[in-house]
């Protein structure tokens, strides 16, 4: 081929080259209002993400230990010449300790179901503080709550006392007073610390005659005294065998009583143990009766007598002054018609202050004992 044939063909090549460079999309420049200039995608940028402290899983709690319940008295039995069974409760698989005033006198282990039993030596005469030790298997020691006074009669015959005490509640009695006593001892919680015997009262009765007839034991050469709702009207020292009594032959008007008695010191006043008991004197026409029911919302426990003749006391009171509230009256008319003067009357609140929460409102059928007045 000729030198220009080849240079036409070169020539149609490159129109064709153009041409296909202006008309290919993205190939070559672009213009006008529908042209867009590619752009390259932006790289994707994750969020930082938020720093979260390692917290720990909580600790399972430990199981709690369980209260290990302190010894108990369940049963005291003690004979006259002080042989005496107990019987209680502990841990199951210790050993229990009873202690005398403070020494070991036995020690027996306590069985699968809580319970144990055991025949101490017995306990010479005189009065004894018995108490608990619990020793656990780890060796770790737990003592009784509860405490009992035991008072073994010197004659090794007739009264034994055994009361139970807890802080925090009534003295419960766990044995009659004597083997020859009908009912229960009227005990409320000691007053005072000690060995000491607790007073309590055996027989509260009334005769045909109107004499009230009260007695009971004390610690010996104790001072005791006798209140009528909370009146005092009499005072006596123990006998030789720790036993008290009282009898007021008149004034005791049929109705209920408090009837309570201290063993206190003479000197000083101080109360060492205190015993009380309801009482319903009955009409004279019900010769014979005796009885003794708790206060209402009380916490000793009643003593129950049965009926029997007159008996001459240690101490003897001739006559005491009572007034049972009628309607229409007033401490200042009881005062005035019994000792002369209604300025008294705040004597008669003052001997009977349990009743009389105030001297301005007191309700028939109330009875007042009156105390003595100084001349």
């Amino acid at each position: 081929m000729s030198n220009r044939v080849w240079i036409g063909i070169g020539l149609l090549l490159v129109l064709v080259a153009v041409a296909v460079f202006q008309l290919v999309p993205g190939l070559g420049p672009t213009t006008g209002d529908n042209s867009k200039t590619p752009v390259s995608a932006a790289p994707k940028v994750e969020p930082p993400k938020a720093e979260v402290p390692e917290v720990e899983a909580p600790k399972a709690p430990e199981p709690a230990q369980p209260t290990i319940a302190p010894p108990s008295f369940d049963v005291v039995r003690v004979e006259p010449n002080g042989d005496l069974v107990v019987g209680g409760r502990g841990q199951a698989g210790s050993q229990v300790a009873l202690l005398a005033d403070g020494k070991p006198i036995e020690t027996t282990k306590v069985g699968e179901n809580g319970q144990f039993a055991m025949v101490p030596p017995s306990l010479s005469s005189g009065p004894h503080s018995l108490t608990l030790m619990m020793t656990l298997p780890d060796g770790k020691t737990v003592p009784s709550a509860q405490s009992v006074a035991v008072d073994v009669p010197q004659a090794k015959k007739g009264a034994v006392l055994v009361a139970k005490t807890e802080p925090g509640k009534a003295t419960e009695l766990l044995a009659p007073l004597s083997s020859d006593s009908s009912g229960d001892l009227a005990v409320n919680k000691p007053m005072a610390d000690g060995p000491r015997a607790i007073v309590g009262i055996t027989v509260v009765e009334a005769d045909e005659t109107g004499a009230l007839y009260v007695a009971g034991k004390a610690a010996g050469g104790a001072s005791v005294r006798l209140y009528l709702n909370d009146t005092l009207v009499g005072t006596a020292d123990t006998s030789t065998n720790s036993s008290w009594s009282f009898r007021i032959e008149k004034g005791v008007v049929p109705g209920h009583y408090k009837v309570r008695v201290d063993d206190a010191d003479p000197k000083s006043g101080k109360v060492f143990s205190r015993a009380e008991v309801g009482f319903d004197m009955p009409e004279l026409s019900t010769p014979g009766s005796s009885q003794a029911a708790p206060q209402s919302g009380g916490t000793t426990t009643a003593a129950q007598t049965t009926a029997a003749p007159a008996k001459q006391a240690a101490v003897t009171i001739p006559s005491i002054e009572t007034a049972t509230v009628v309607r229409g009256d007033s401490l200042w008319r009881i005062s005035s018609k019994t000792y002369g003067s209604g300025f008294r009357y705040t004597e008669i609140h003052q001997a009977n202050r349990e009743q009389i929460r105030d001297p301005d409102l007191i309700y028939p059928g109330q009875i007042f004992v009156l105390p003595k007045l100084p001349e």
